[in-house]
């Protein structure tokens, strides 16, 4: 754990803010206090039995009463404190935050020794009083408070933060120390929108592309540390990012095997002679998207022709499994269901004249040059085609949707099951003109349709809020 401390007043939430903007998870221990106040009964009974039945309510303790109570008798304070602090600092190790913002680790200081650093956020007397009778604070709480700066030192592991000057000086500061928690193969505030085929998203707060396996295994090690959730990216063939881009990290496979693009892998074996995934020319995605989802199209589907395949785990651990162990299915596969990271793969190719397969790569191209609207960005498929044998496009056409829009989205006029960005569309479009299309198939054929898009959310868990990799 990292801490962020100072007085009351010195500015300690405001650097909290620039870290969780800057993508890390902040514990406000002054909030989980107050949440332990609801939800702990025991810890609202001894409260009362020191402060009397006024000092408690149903949904916690009566702020207003307390503060006024223990903020004018230095005693009462300090009997508050030894009741609650033991259980804060319990519930803080059980939860144990990358960074805790608490003003309390100079009353702690068993907690303060567990800190990996500490930052203490510091302003002369003046500002401090400026900015507490700003906040409508009572005088008595500024004085109950007052400890030296050198009650809040741990020298092993102390940063100061001066914060006498502009919010923007304060700022610098603080991303600067930020930084060395960043590896350095990590770019910071990237746009996510020329990395999708769709043209749509904001920023990805940290984004990395490894060039090996260890650099994999240091970004994963790192997500752990400092519980930061990825997305695997691919070449954003039918990924819709949000508005508000990504608070994780996105990590792109340019430079593996898994990251080239499907069109490689079949022009390069249909040189040697060797089809069998011919038919899926035109699936603009990854190597390893595509074994993700288990692409296919006309008749084929990677898994025909699949005999191992490569992964490694968040842990580091490299798994290789044969084509039964992937557990194919339409459009699925183990690692859907697993949070492993495909690298490579292994093949059973059929031997053909070169003649037939570039015959029927040509054919698909044409097929796809009329059916799809290629000349607009988009993120193909929109739904997967439902049991029965049912097409998802066929029925929203039958909806009467082909046209449909919401801002710049657009159901393709020209394939159904295509939405379009018409040059401004936002996901925000994106999302609600799949919400109408669901809305309307289920309505008139009562059928539900389940989107083939990946949509990670803007403020992701940590952990693998996605593991696309055609993405």
């Amino acid at each position: 754990m990292l801490a962020i401390t100072g007085l009351i007043g010195s500015g300690k939430s405001f650097v909290s803010s620039i870290v969780r903007e800057a993508g890390f998870e902040v514990l406000d221990a002054d909030a989980l206090a107050h949440e332990l106040y609801k939800k702990n009964a025991e810890l609202r009974k001894k409260i009362a039995q020191e402060f009397g039945d006024e000092a408690i309510t149903e949904n916690g303790v009566n702020r207003p009463y307390i503060s006024k109570l223990v903020f004018s008798d230095p005693q009462k304070l300090e009997l508050l404190e030894s009741i609650v602090y033991p259980v804060l600092q319990s519930e803080i190790e059980k939860i144990n935050p990358v960074f805790i913002e608490a003003a309390v680790l100079y009353k702690c200081p068993e907690l303060a020794k567990k800190m990996k650093e500490i930052w203490v956020v510091e302003a002369s007397e003046e500002l401090r009083k400026g900015r507490i009778l700003g906040r409508g604070i009572e005088d008595g709480r500024v004085e109950a408070q007052g400890v030296e700066s050198s009650e809040l030192r741990v020298e092993s592991c102390l940063r100061r933060i001066d914060n006498n000057g502009t919010k923007e000086e304060c700022k610098d500061k603080v991303l600067e120390l930020l930084a060395k928690y960043i590896p350095g193969i990590i770019r910071r505030d990237i746009s996510l929108r020329k990395y999708t085929t769709f043209k749509i998203g904001g920023n990805a707060k940290f984004f990395a592309e490894p060039k090996d396996i260890e650099e994999i295994r240091a970004l994963f090690a790192w997500c752990r540390e400092f519980k930061v959730p990825y997305f695997i990216l691919g070449k954003g063939s039918n990924v819709l990012f949000d508005d508000d881009g990504y608070g994780g990290i996105v990590i792109k496979l340019s430079k593996f095997i898994a990251g080239n693009s499907l069109h490689f892998l079949i022009q390069t074996v249909a040189n040697q002679g060797l089809g069998g995934l011919e038919k899926l020319e035109g699936i603009p995605g990854t190597i390893g998207g595509a074994i993700f989802m288990n692409a296919g199209a006309h008749g084929q589907q990677i898994s025909d022709c699949i005999k191992s395949v490569t992964s490694i785990t968040e842990n580091g651990e490299m798994m290789t499994r044969t084509k039964e162990e992937c557990e194919f299915s339409y459009r699925s596969s183990i690692f859907k269901r697993n949070s492993e990271l495909i690298l490579s793969a292994e093949f059973n190719f059929i031997p053909m004249r070169q003649e037939t397969i570039n015959r029927n790569r040509k054919e698909v191209l044409a097929w796809r040059k009329a059916k799809q609207p290629l000349q607009y960005p988009n993120a193909g498929s929109v739904f997967k085609n439902p049991a029965n044998n049912l097409s998802a496009g066929a029925l929203i056409e039958s909806c009467g949707l082909k046209g449909f829009s919401i801002g710049d989205a657009q159901v393709s006029e020209l394939h159904a099951n295509f939405i379009v960005n018409k040059g401004s569309a936002t996901a925000k479009d994106v999302k609600a003109l799949m919400e109408k299309i669901v809305q309307k198939v289920k309505e008139v054929h009562g059928v539900e349709l389940e989107s083939e898009i990946i949509y990670p959310p803007s403020s992701p868990a940590p952990g693998p809020s996605s593991k696309i990799q055609s993405a």
